[in-house]
């Protein structure tokens, strides 16, 4: 058993993980994890509860109450696979844990996801971050793009975040380390697998990067895992840039185009060389337009941000962060 992990966090982790599995009892959804969180002030209490006393205490149905019970009656499986992972360099962090991102469900809401996988300082994923994101396929100059973003954020004393994909996100994120600074992964696939390459694991026991994903450590690639790692990375910068997107296609305009809607971060979009064929209509749609990299920064703040805001709620203007 981990001995830093409340039983507080302990329930909430039971409630929603997929390392073990727990028959006839289905993981609950980021939306029913939350919900069940703010109805239940304690939710340690619910640990060695009948599922009468389940019921009541979380305010839930009958069956909702045995499908938890299920879920708790795990706890032992489950603190064994939560040790081998810690062995492995990975920690849970749940809603209840103090290192749990706060930016994620003051913006995300009850879409947050309700578990993070991490390797690495978790504090970086709370600190000063300018997303940079884009195609897996960039051309040079978006690739040049990339790395001058990412060293323009770091000299202003951000990290970056990106998703850890090939091409813009690796890019900018080895810049990133290049130029001394913080890096943050949310990956979309196996964490497990990315912590024993050996570049990645001595930049975490640096203390310079930080590697988390809302799926399970081993899971493997997909488009969906893919979308609900984008919001993450949104959720978690300042402001993301985009560097390379298709138009109307692909993971990094769906993700944009959904931040923008739904607010969950800044959303710059590159209209210098290397911008491909869908970041013009990104700033159509709201966005904010950049062609160069040493104009991303500073940020505004206060009203100016609150104007900002505005501004891309309302419209496409071609301006810079530093208005």
């Amino acid at each position: 058993m981990t001995s830093s992990r409340t039983t507080g966090s302990l329930a909430a982790v039971l409630l929603t993980q997929r390392i073990v599995d727990v028959p006839d009892a289905a993981p609950f959804s980021a939306r029913e994890v939350w919900a069940i969180l703010e109805r239940v002030d304690d939710p340690s209490s619910l640990l060695g509860a009948d599922a009468s006393a389940i019921a009541q205490r979380a305010a839930v149905d009958a069956p909702t109450a045995e499908r938890m019970l299920r879920r708790f009656d795990a706890a032992t499986a489950v603190a064994f696979e939560l040790d081998d992972l810690e062995q492995s360099g990975i920690r849970v962090l749940s809603p209840l844990d103090d290192e749990f991102p706060r930016p994620l469900a003051d913006r995300l809401g009850n879409a947050a996801p309700p578990l993070l996988y991490v390797a690495g300082d978790a504090s970086l994923l709370s600190g000063d971050l300018i997303g940079i994101v884009g195609s897996r396929d960039v051309d040079e100059d978006g690739a040049r793009v990339a790395r001058e973003i990412a060293a323009t954020a770091v000299a202003h004393g951000f990290g970056v975040v990106s998703g850890g994909a090939r091409g813009v996100d690796r890019l900018a994120m080895n810049a990133a380390l290049d130029a001394g600074g913080p890096t943050v992964g949310v990956l979309a696939d196996s964490l497990l697998r990315t912590v024993r390459d050996a570049d990645t694991r001595r930049a975490i026991l640096a203390g310079s990067a930080c590697l988390c994903t809302p799926f399970k450590p081993s899971a493997a690639f997909s488009a969906g895992n893919a979308m609900a790692r984008n919001k993450v990375v949104y959720a978690l910068a300042a402001a993301v840039v985009v560097v390379a997107t298709a138009h109307e296609s692909g993971g990094t305009w769906a993700g944009a185009v959904e931040a923008l809607e739904r607010g969950y971060s800044r959303v710059v979009s590159w209209t210098g060389a290397g911008a491909g064929p869908g970041n013009g209509a990104l700033v159509e749609r709201g966005a904010i337009g950049l062609d160069d990299a040493d104009q991303l920064l500073p940020l505004p703040a206060g009203d100016e941000l609150a104007d900002l805001n505005g501004r891309i709620r309302g419209g496409g203007d071609q301006l810079h962060l530093d208005v």
